[in-house]
């Protein structure tokens, strides 16, 4: 396989340098090979007025195939809803490297300048894993023996009783030129390439990894409010549509209370999030007036408040 051959050219001193492999860079790609510094500046900065967009790719055969549930998705889609960034699309993809390439190129557009894209998955010390070779691929940069994740790596195996061979090096065989940020208390890396932020699936390394980041990913904090009625959905859809459509600034969402309680409690949720609060406030005002005395008074339980 691709990694194995560069693991062992690398192993052996014969990695082609940066410089040389930036020169053939096609020129829409020719960005990333700028400095890290710089690749992630520009990444971080999405255009006047704008919050930044995101996408997930959650990458894995086990995942498609039903053998482990994803949980970073939720996790992550929580995060960056709360710090005022707009996740626009999750992708589940297999361990395929051309499938990975299409996808995160897919993503990139789609987030557009100052947007971020997230991989999960894809980056172990198996012949499956490729997630590193196929990003590399996709935006025209190599794969390097990255030295400083090396000796992070040696002195965790050390610690208990193991010793790094080829297979796991290949865990530290990363896209250059690339951004690598080190989470306190792990080894292993979070390889930012051009505003591709790459991950592993492991939930718990996930997420520790992404928290101790997520000043990078910073957009206009939402205002949210919620109404609580003992009403069917089907009894108010004429009247929210009509407020949302005069107010497309605010979303307006209906959900259903399908708990067993939901008779004692409440019957349908309408959640008001938007940017600006003097819509929000506009579209909730509509929404009363339009609908009369329905709404109730009603807290959820702080297990439930994000439900």
């Amino acid at each position: 396989m691709l990694a194995s051959r560069v693991c062992r050219r690398l192993l052996a001193g014969a990695a082609g340098s940066t410089t040389a492999g930036a020169a053939v860079l096609p020129p829409w790609r020719r960005y990333v090979a700028t400095s890290a510094a710089s690749a992630a500046a520009a990444s971080a900065q999405p255009p006047a007025g704008e919050s930044p967009k995101a996408a997930l790719v959650i990458i894995g055969d086990e995942v498609l195939a039903g053998s482990i549930t994803d949980t970073n998705t939720p996790w992550l889609a929580k995060l960056l809803h709360s710090r005022g960034v707009d996740l626009i699309r999750v992708t589940y993809i297999p361990d395929s490297r051309d499938t990975i390439k299409e996808a995160v190129l897919d993503s990139r557009r789609r987030v557009g300048p100052g947007g971020v894209v997230f991989t999960s998955g894809g980056i172990g010390p198996t012949h499956d894993d490729v997630t590193y070779e196929a990003i590399a691929e996709a935006m025209g940069v190599t794969l390097q023996l990255h030295e400083p994740t090396v000796a992070r790596m040696r002195e965790s195996y050390a610690a208990r009783g193991m010793e790094l061979n080829e297979a796991r090096l290949r865990m530290a065989t990363l896209p250059n030129p690339a951004e690598v940020l080190f989470t306190e208390g792990l080894w292993v890396p979070l390889v930012n390439v051009g505003g591709v932020y790459i991950l592993p699936g492991i939930p718990r390394l996930f997420q520790a990894m992404v928290s101790a980041n997520q000043e990078r990913f910073t957009g206009v904090a939402f205002t949210e409010q919620q109404l609580y009625t003992h009403t069917g959905e089907s009894f108010l859809a004429k009247e929210l549509t009509a407020v949302a459509v005069k107010h497309p600034k605010v979303s307006i969402g209906s959900y259903p209370n399908t708990a067993a309680d939901a008779d004692s409690t409440y019957k349908v949720k309408l959640a008001f999030t938007s940017r600006d609060a003097e819509a929000l406030a506009a579209a909730v005002a509509g929404v009363k007036a339009a609908l009369g005395d329905i709404f109730i008074n009603y807290t959820p339980p702080a297990a439930s408040a994000g439900k």
